[in-house]
């Protein structure tokens, strides 16, 4: 799974992962309870996905909170439900990674070989892919609740305009859009609500003006086919579920009622 944030990162202010001793400590923990095979729900491995939740949870409420007047009770519950499920899918694929590394062509890998490749992994499990899923959250939540200024002023503003940046990191398929006015109801905004890739800087806004005669030919990653404030979902598609089998799917989502029960 690839993640590419480098070209239209949001103009929120830098988010940096908690780089702290805990976090670390439980790392440390959690990769050696996989080389010792003794990750149990009350070890490391429920303890790195907690920590996953509560990050992402934390960047739900950054960009839809109670202090918005267009705050909606259900709406919130489901985007945080939906980031408990990706949280438990990120633990469980962070997991079979390591896993992976336990055996090398039919023999034990040593410890020491095996931990660097782990944290390897972990640097980009929790440092470039957290941090941009982090943001994402942000920018999705956020726009979920424009999404609900735009319903409410619909009788006002009945269309809504594409907007891309235009500079250098602009994506050529982003820029093809700009300008775009659809009405509020097309199909096309549930499908093609920013952010509709990692890292994108596009926005959305409401306008008066006469819908376009055309809709371009645009396909996106079924990840980002979303309209959180439609679905009551972050990410859609979960690109961290395609990665495990049908048992480790069900774990994770056991994982993740199991937490939102509690």
């Amino acid at each position: 799974m690839h993640y590419r944030s480098h070209c239209c990162d949001h103009e929120h202010s830098s988010i940096e992962l908690k780089s702290d001793n805990i976090f670390s400590r439980l790392i440390e923990s959690y990769i050696r309870e996989v080389f010792d095979g003794v990750l149990g729900s009350k070890g490391a491995t429920n303890k790195l996905f907690q920590y996953y939740f509560d990050h992402l949870s934390e960047a739900l409420n950054v960009g839809y909170n109670t202090d918005s007047v267009f705050y909606d009770t259900d709406l919130a519950r489901s985007l945080k439900n939906d980031i408990a499920l990706f949280s438990a899918f990120k633990e469980t694929s962070f997991r079979k990674q390591l896993e992976s590394f336990l055996t090398e062509s039919g023999e034990v890998v040593p410890w020491n070989k095996y931990r660097k490749k782990a944290l390897e992994v972990s640097e980009e499990y929790n440092v470039r892919y957290l941090k941009t899923e982090y943001h994402h959250t942000v920018a999705t939540a956020n726009n979920a609740e424009r999404w609900k200024s735009f319903e409410a002023d619909s009788d006002l503003y009945p269309n809504l305009k594409y907007v891309a940046i235009h500079d250098s990191r602009t994506r050529e398929k982003h820029r093809a859009l700009d300008g775009i006015i659809l009405p509020i109801n097309h199909p096309f905004w549930k499908t093609h609500m920013t952010p509709i890739d990692w890292g994108c800087r596009c926005d959305v806004e409401q306008t008066d003006e006469e819908p376009s005669d055309f809709v371009p030919d645009f396909d996106i990653k079924n990840s980002f086919k979303n309209n959180a404030a439609l679905t009551g979902k972050i990410f859609g598609e979960i690109a961290y579920k395609e990665t495990l089998n049908s048992d480790e799917i069900k774990e994770a989502e056991e994982m993740a009622t199991t937490l939102l029960s509690s």
